[in-house]
């Protein structure tokens, strides 16, 4: 009996402290679950949206009473005058920027701008309006994904950005894992204030206008994601953001012919950092030095395009540093009919052509590649050989005369089937002959020269059709085409791949394999053309 009398208080006993201990958490629970919400924080299951931030104004379409500015110091706002328009003069653009796992897209005066896309978008987009008009600017994507380069490209890109300018930020997909602390300092500068909170697959909306060391901040929203295995829920911010009567920024240049052609870029786009620099803009000038017997090759060059202008800008500030070029036979191959590549290419007065766009994607590509190989062979019917050159590469000084001092060889060979300046296997530690060839049974492509007798007596009949599947380069590869033939390569390529935003090349393929490759710095390279 006594055992039994012990054994049933120890029970009660335990059942005691059970009982405290599941009140204990209970209520820690509850002053939890309390807390969190207070907060608005991401820890729940399924957390809830964090509050939109309207520094200025309602999320409805309506005209802000007032303008407020960040003055960049921390989160706090003040507000002030600013210098707009008058009431009665007031005008405003209606703005809807959205961020999800699937897509980004921005709404400006009900008419939708951006949206889902053939090409990669994910990581931070950004869009740039003009303080007067509210029309796009620019419309550029960062892959703060998986890209540290791309990080660095925004914080270039924000910087060189004209005062006055709105800039709306959106997140497609994930954009925390590369976002350097840098480049969420410098946002945060700008009066996010949500910046920091970005993390694993969390969405984020913010629209700001830059003022210098005072900013407007119109509104910012931010979800984060619920666990690591989740996206976020797509965020949706709605804001009116008011105009002002004139250009914050007015460049004072001289009123030269190049000058006419900067300020017309100028005054539409943004983002191209020199171009458009009021106090020293970058020379427009396209005079490429000629050889050193004051003779220039006369050949065809194709530059093959898409809607890539910042690429396309630096490919042609690398190409006219080539000797021996003739601006006169180069033209830029754009596929689709894009105003801001073609403009890029008319700063320089380099002439443009455009082809409506047929296929989609590999196959889209391969129809450009042969509309415009037949498009330059028919406008320079003298033409034996056309020399092809794509966006995202830059060049080496002497590439025309690496190509010239080839010439005979592809023209007397009939076992070659093209000369190209790049060497798959010219890695920095690898390559350091500029003189040295080789021959190669494959086509590298990225900077060659094409036969038109291979081109039109071959090529050019079996093309693929647009509604077949097909790489272009891949394509040309394939024994049925090259049928034995070979291609002469340099040790030291003549070009380098710098394009990291493509349908087959992103970040990681950039970084890799591309970044690692060298390029010919030097001049005057005699060839052991003896092959």
């Amino acid at each position: 009996m006594a055992r039994k009398k012990k054994g049933s208080w120890t029970s009660r006993i335990c059942a005691v402290v059970i009982i405290l201990a599941l009140a204990g958490t209970m209520s820690m629970n509850i002053l939890f679950i309390l807390h969190t919400t207070s907060r608005g924080t991401s820890q729940e299951k399924e957390p809830m949206e964090y509050d939109h931030k309207f520094h200025n104004v309602p999320q409805i379409s309506v005209a802000p009473p007032a303008q407020y500015r960040f003055n960049g110091k921390g989160n706090s706002l003040s507000r002030e005058g600013i210098g707009l328009l008058t009431a009665t003069e007031s005008k405003y653009v209606d703005l809807e920027v959205f961020s999800s796992k699937e897509n980004v897209s921005i709404t400006i005066n009900g008419q939708q701008r951006v949206d889902i896309s053939e090409m990669l978008l994910r990581g931070l987009n950004v869009v740039v309006l003009n303080e007067v008009t509210g029309a796009v600017m620019s419309s550029r994507w960062f892959d703060t994904y998986e890209s540290k380069e791309d990080s660095g490209y925004l914080m270039e890109f924000l910087s060189n950005l004209k005062n006055g300018r709105i800039i709306c930020f959106a997140v497609k997909d994930e954009a925390s894992l590369s976002l350097s602390e840098s480049t969420r300092m410098f946002i945060k500068r700008l009066g996010s204030a949500y910046i920091d909170q970005l993390k694993w697959r969390g969405m984020w909306v913010f629209i700001v206008q830059r003022l210098g060391t005072r900013n407007i901040v119109y509104g910012e929203s931010f979800q984060d994601a619920p666990n690591l295995n989740q996206w976020a829920r797509p965020v949706r911010l709605h804001v009116t953001a008011q105009l002002v009567a004139e250009n914050i920024v007015n460049c004072k240049w001289d009123d030269s012919d190049a000058t006419k052609r900067r300020r017309e870029f100028c005054e539409k786009y943004e983002g191209y950092g020199n171009v458009c620099n009021c106090d020293n803009p970058l020379s427009l000038e396209f005079d490429p030095p000629s050889f050193r017997d004051n003779s220039r090759l006369k050949l065809p060059v194709a530059v093959m395009a898409g809607n890539r202008p910042s690429y396309l800008l630096r490919m042609l500030l690398s190409l006219r540093n080539v000797e021996g070029l003739d601006p006169s036979l180069v033209t830029v191959f754009i596929d689709g009919f894009y105003d801001e590549p073609a403009s890029v290419a008319k700063l320089f007065q380099l002439h443009v052509e455009h082809h409506a766009g047929s296929g989609r994607l590999n196959s889209r590509i391969c129809q450009h590649y042969k509309k415009s190989l037949t498009a330059s062979f028919d406008k320079y019917p003298d033409a034996d050989y056309l020399v092809i050159l794509e966006e995202d590469l830059d060049m080496s000084v002497d590439i025309l005369s690496y190509f010239k001092q080839l010439l005979p060889v592809l023209e007397n060979d009939e076992s070659l089937y093209c000369i190209s300046a790049w060497n798959d296997q010219g890695y920095d530690h690898l390559a350091n002959d500029p003189a040295m060839l080789y021959r190669v049974e494959t086509m590298p492509g990225l900077g060659w020269v094409l036969k038109r007798k291979i081109y039109k007596g071959e090529l050019e009949e079996k093309w693929p059709k647009p509604h077949q599947s097909a790489d272009w380069d891949m394509w040309m590869r394939l024994p049925s085409n090259i049928k034995g033939r070979e291609c002469i390569i340099p040790d030291i390529s003549r070009t380098y791949h710098f394009g990291a935003k493509g349908l087959n090349v992103g970040s990681f393929m950039q970084n890799i394999y591309f970044k690692h490759h060298a390029l010919n710095k030097e001049t005057n390279v005699k060839l052991n053309a003896e092959m």
